[in-house]
């Protein structure tokens, strides 16, 4: 036993590295560990796109009330996330570190995604009252159950192996499943959404078993990292997340640039009211994903060339430039705005996958500042942004659509909305993501320096102290 350079921590490690690469887990269980993503994104895609819409078009919640929902609910998600992350680092569990957790989440995540969108007809029979108590009741429990199905599985690469590019590979690879995972639900849920006229319950029930399944092979998994180090005290984890400039920086660049990014909360309005065709709802996902599918095995590549923080840049002003146009050009030319949403994912693409990277570097810097490395902390930051963006994308925007005057409709009754409406839902689809990325490249412009060399010098001193 040793200490390992990546973890700071003692270590005892399986003898079953294969020989030939190096790596300690199979292709196969490397496979089962990716796939779990596949299924934890249909599950985040559907809930964050066609939640709102069920809660409008079938429950008949008024779209302020449902924004409400959604903003209270995903704030409290987002304080959940850190806590639970916590109590990660400071216990210990006999069947593992993060399994036990990942394990209980591919369980209850899709059984809390069945009852979210469940029971629609019995509940149209109800009061006003009973159903936004259901919707938030419902809504609030998936969220903190969803919460140990994001943070402990990113960290779970952590203590699957100690190799430093294995780990690499492990979390690229989350990323291109994850992506297919909302690919497939992009293009398939509609679809079967139409197939059951409409039945939410039964689409979901669907989908729900297909994560279940998928996400279940966790199971297989091994934890190979084992730690012997001292339980952290509460005020060292703090003091770790408080110090570390560089990982307040790049959460502080996601909110503010994806927070006010409507599309997915608003993309179902936008192909009902103003495109009149429920169905290409699917489209107008589906092109803003599949890029990023085409474009991420040639992100390593780029990197090396020009590296994050040029990439980052890049995509923050594309994003915003091409957002401003879609406003003015696209809104009764459907065939130009999805040409212009494939040129800006094409742009965008790098930053989805290497977001997560940043936090990787942010360990790093932190082991080097501080002595000090929290992965599940500092995972968990990532997943604590992600909830504070759905919180402000999908309150804020139905708040704002709501506010503008659209009309929620009871049992799916197709209701039309007023020109002025319409306007501002366009405007909200497509200016708020403008503003904000401009915003967020002026920030991080500014306070990220944080380049591919210093991390290296960074890991080189990490690895000589321990």
């Amino acid at each position: 036993m040793g200490k390992n350079s990546i973890v700071n921590e003692r270590v005892i490690i399986e003898n079953n590295a294969n020989p030939k690469s190096l790596f300690a887990t199979s292709r196969l269980e490397r496979f089962m560990y990716n796939i779990y993503f596949f299924g934890q994104n249909i599950i985040f895609f559907i809930v964050s796109s066609f939640l709102a819409v069920y809660y409008t078009n079938v429950l008949g919640i008024s779209a302020t009330t449902v924004g409400s929902i959604l903003l209270l609910a995903r704030i409290w998600d987002a304080f959940v996330d850190p806590t639970l992350a916590t109590v990660i680092e400071r216990l210990n569990l006999k069947s593992g570190k993060f399994k036990p957790w990942v394990n209980l989440a591919a369980i209850t995540v899709p059984v809390m995604t069945f009852l979210c969108f469940g029971f629609g007809n019995q509940l149209l029979h109800a009061s006003e009252g009973a159903r936004i108590a259901y919707a938030a009741i419902t809504y609030l429990i998936w969220g903190t159950l969803y919460a140990a199905a994001d943070a402990p599985a990113f960290a779970f690469s952590t203590v699957i192996t100690p190799n430093p590019e294995e780990r690499t590979v492990l979390l690229a690879n989350n990323q291109i499943t994850g992506i297919i995972g909302i690919l497939v639900a992009v293009a398939a849920f509609p679809s079967v959404l139409k197939a059951t006229h409409n039945n939410y319950m039964i689409t979901v029930l669907i989908f729900s078993i297909i994560a279940f399944i998928v996400m279940s092979f966790t199971r297989f998994v091994k934890e190979r990292v084992k730690s012997n180090k001292k339980e952290p005290a509460i005020k060292e984890i703090l003091h770790s997340l408080l110090n570390n400039k560089y990982l307040k920086t790049i959460v502080i660049v996601n909110i503010i640039a994806n927070g006010v990014n409507f599309t997915n909360t608003l993309a179902p309005f936008v192909a009902t009211d103003i495109y009149k065709d429920a169905t290409k709802v699917s489209l107008i996902l589906g092109v803003g994903i599949l890029p990023v599918v085409l474009v991420a095995p040639f992100v390593p590549r780029l990197i090396r060339k020009f590296g994050k923080i040029k990439l980052m840049s890049v995509a923050l002003g594309a994003n915003a430039l091409l957002s401003f146009i879609t406003f003015f050009v696209a809104y009764e030319n459907f065939g130009l705005f999805l040409g212009i949403s494939v040129l800006k994912a094409i742009f965008i693409a790098p930053q989805l996958v290497i977001y997560p990277m940043f936090f990787a570097d942010s360990v790093e810097y932190d082991c080097y500042q501080n002595g000090t490395r929290f992965e599940a902390v500092i995972f968990a930051t990532q997943t604590f942004s992600s909830k504070i963006i759905g919180a402000i994308s999908g309150g804020l925007g139905m708040w704002i659509i709501g506010v503008a005057g659209y009309k929620a409709a009871t049992g799916g009754h197709a209701i039309t909305q007023t020109a002025g409406t319409l306007k501002s839902l366009w405007a909200t689809f497509n200016l708020g993501g403008a503003v904000g990325c401009l915003i967020a490249l002026i920030i991080f412009l500014k306070f990220y320096d944080l380049s591919e060399d210093r991390v290296k010098e960074m890991a080189v001193a990490n690895q000589t102290k321990n």
